[in-house]
């Protein structure tokens, strides 16, 4: 078997949101010897030492570093030998070792390790060898027992398969993006704790420069100040967000305003004039409907019954942490002189009287307070719903059914695909008993407005709306929020690089099954690729929505690849990488919220120091049993944010060793394509750098992971 290494920490330290972090767990409980200037010497030494490994020809020296020479023996490990237990933890303590950070204590839940030993051990006791995995659905949450979640797209039965499981260099990588993470935050936690609470926010980032005259590069810089820092509070990056941030996938162009719009918008601004607007393709919207059907708001931190044993003493937990979101309804123009996108107004309410708010009727702090709740809401969605449901678990189902068929039956297509499905099974499956646990001291819970319970709700109406290729395939879904061919708005560059990447994607994707394929008859004639349809279209197997029930041509082959590919790469890539750059500085971007504008100061002038003491995520609390079962919020959202942004070592202009049987030739030619791409971005962002304008670089193909591997 190759190299593996369990999960080792990568899995279970991520204080985090996209998949991993045993819900006790939190970061500011590591245990290290590593700190100070000696630990920043330390952690620079070993990242430039891992950038060089090579799993095999390193692992394969016997006589190399004896902390590794016990990493070797993981080349024998076998999940189902009971002695192995003892090995895994042999390898937490040489990792340990090398990371010159303390041995594991297996009995210490909060140790750096100890929690990473935990989450090895079930996955120990689940992981099989396992030449076909089986389909579930997911239960019912505890919270909502009467709401069906057996609707929702299948998952996998069980743990991953034990070659699903991550090589040793991408631990490696991910253990020391955690690990300069917790040290960033040490240099600066002086800085948090004795900053007034708006300072204290910014007080989280190293500083990019030191010396006297702050221009020697600070080579412990492990939490740079993101770009939202100095400009969460513009109005122009408020709009931008929602063509180039997180969440691109929500905004939508207005055709007919009386129809899609509410009563209230269409009455405060004009039935006509709104129309005018629309008719110049100058009306753009975005509604999160699906969050007004949600029916516990404000949400409790620690929801009972989950939490009956929780809380101070062992009883129940305290229901006094609430959590407030709301179902906004945002209007913007596009001004197409000036290339910007503008907000021209904001409902927060679904009721028939609610309140309309503009820059011009609003007092400044306000204002800012209205965006705010926005953007918490904005945070749910994206989190959940574009992120963890459309592109992770979305491609859970196809996964399990590439795996069942092409992959058993060593079929040339899985060459293609395979690269497509790396990681993924076992990013999902550490989510399940961590992020989205259906238990105690939830991350989902604690850290999100909604909770597990009603997040699964969404995921599951998103589920009942899937339809495989107008969901999944960027032309049609553009096209379902009216982006259609022949409406062109400048600046939304998710939809400018994403189309460039899709068609060269379906480029590679034909030239492949090409390859594969000689003629439409001999697909029609292919019995697993047909069995690889009856799977993931059997309602109770993938049960997937939309996507061919047979194969008759090479043409939806190649359809159905491209689609695949960029579900996990450039899709997922875009709601995934700007995550930094938006929730490291979390006023500008926050998962919870602590208050809704009920409580708001009238005086405008109060407003933003009660923003930042009462609305925002804790960054510090007195609360003692509060702090030990989730920690402070808003450091958790930075450190998370940053490791979900660990650059992949296997994005689509490195897959060339992948493909040295099948599809060289139309690998190669990807490859210029990709390269022309990487250079139309870069040329752009050269110019937006020039212009003061932040870059968007998140789908240069350079940048863009194969899969969906973190």
């Amino acid at each position: 078997m190759k190299f593996q290494l369990a999960v080792l920490a990568c899995v279970a330290l991520l204080p985090q949101a996209s998949a991993f972090a045993p819900a006790a767990f939190s970061a500011s409980k590591f245990k290290s010897s590593v700190s100070g200037s000696e630990g920043v010497r330390s952690a620079n030494v070993f990242l430039n030492r891992a950038s060089s490994i090579d799993d095999e020809e390193y692992l394969g020296n016997e006589g190399g570093n004896n902390a590794w020479s016990k990493l070797i023996k993981m080349r024998d490990f076998d999940p189902d030998d009971e002695d192995d237990e003892e090995l895994v933890k042999e390898v937490l303590d040489a990792t340990a070792a090398v990371l010159e950070i303390e041995e594991v204590d297996d009995e210490d839940p909060s140790s750096l390790f100890g929690s990473a030993l935990s989450l090895v051990r079930i996955l120990v006791d689940q992981l099989k060898k396992k030449k076909s995995l089986d389909f579930a659905t997911y239960p019912n949450h505890p919270e909502f027992p009467d709401v069906d979640l057996s609707g929702a797209m299948k998952m996998l039965e069980g743990a991953p398969p034990a070659n699903q499981i991550f090589p040793l260099k991408k631990i490696i990588t991910l253990l020391l993006r955690i690990q300069t993470s917790v040290l960033g935050v040490r240099k600066v936690q002086n800085n948090i704790d004795n900053a007034t609470h708006e300072d204290s926010y910014r007080a989280c980032f190293t500083k990019e420069t030191i010396g006297r005259f702050g221009i020697i590069p600070n080579p412990a810089n492990f939490l740079p100040a993101p770009y939202s820092v100095d400009n969460w509070e513009k109005d122009s990056e408020f709009a931008r967000q929602f063509f180039c941030g997180t969440n691109p996938v929500m905004i939508e162009v207005a055709k007919d305003p009386e129809k899609q719009l509410s009563k209230n918008l269409v009455n405060y601004f004009g039935k006509d004039k709104l129309q005018a607007l629309a008719d110049k393709n100058e009306l753009l919207f975005v509604s999160y409907d699906d969050l007004a059907e949600l029916k516990v708001n404000p949400h409790q931190m620690f929801p009972l019954p989950l939490n009956d044993a929780s809380g101070p003493d062992g009883g129940p937990a305290p229901q006094t942490h609430p959590k407030y979101f709301y179902a906004p309804i945002v209007l913007f123009t596009y001004d197409y002189d000036n290339d910007e996108l503008n907000v021209l107004g904001i409902q927060l309410e679904r009721t028939g009287d609610a309140r309309v708010y503009t820059k011009n009727t609003c007092g400044e702090n306000e204002w800012l307070a209205v965006k705010c709740q926005v953007t918490a809401a904005d945070s749910n969605m994206h989190q959940w719903v574009s992120h963890l449901g459309n592109t992770h678990l979305t491609m859970e189902p196809h996964i399990i059914a590439i795996y069942n068929t092409l992959r058993q039956a060593k079929h040339p297509l899985y060459t293609f695909l395979q690269q497509n499905c790396r990681d993924t099974l076992l990013l999902n499956w550490a989510a399940r008993i961590t992020l989205a646990k259906f238990d105690e001291l939830s991350f989902g819970d604690y850290q999100s407005s909604v909770g597990v319970g009603q997040f699964m709700q969404l995921i599951g109406k998103m589920w009942s709306r899937y339809s495989f290729f107008e969901k999944s395939g960027l032309p049609n879904e553009l096209a379902s929020r009216g982006f259609t061919e022949d409406v062109q708005i400048p600046g939304y560059f998710y939809r400018e690089d994403g189309m460039k990447l899709w068609n060269a994607i379906g480029g590679f994707a034909t030239d492949f099954v090409d390859d594969v394929f000689d003629s439409d008859e001999a697909v029609a004639r292919d019995v697993v690729v047909q069995e690889w349809a009856r799977e993931t279209t059997d309602p109770d197997k993938g049960a997937v929505n939309g996507f061919p029930t047979s194969f008759e041509d090479k043409e939806t082959v190649a359809k159905v690849l491209q689609t695949i590919m960029w579900m996990a790469s450039g899709l997922h890539a875009a709601v995934n990488f700007p995550q930094y750059d938006e929730y490291g500085y979390v006023p500008h971007k926050s998962l919870h919220l602590r208050a809704d504008l009920s409580t708001m100061p009238k005086d405008d002038a109060e407003i933003r120091e009660w923003m930042f003491e009462n609305m925002f995520p804790h960054i510090r609390t007195d609360d003692e049993w509060f702090e030990e079962s989730s920690g402070p919020a808003a450091i958790e959202s930075l450190q998370t944010s940053r490791l979900l942004t660990t650059p992949s070592k296997n994005c689509l202009d490195n897959l060339s060793d992948k493909f040295e049987v099948h599809g060289t030739e139309a690998y190669s030619k990807f490859l210029k394509n990709l390269k022309v791409i990487s250079e139309e971005i870069e040329a752009r962002n050269d110019e937006a750098e020039k212009a003061n304008k932040p870059p968007y670089n998140f789908l240069n193909p350079s940048n863009v992971p194969a899969s969906i591997d973190i």
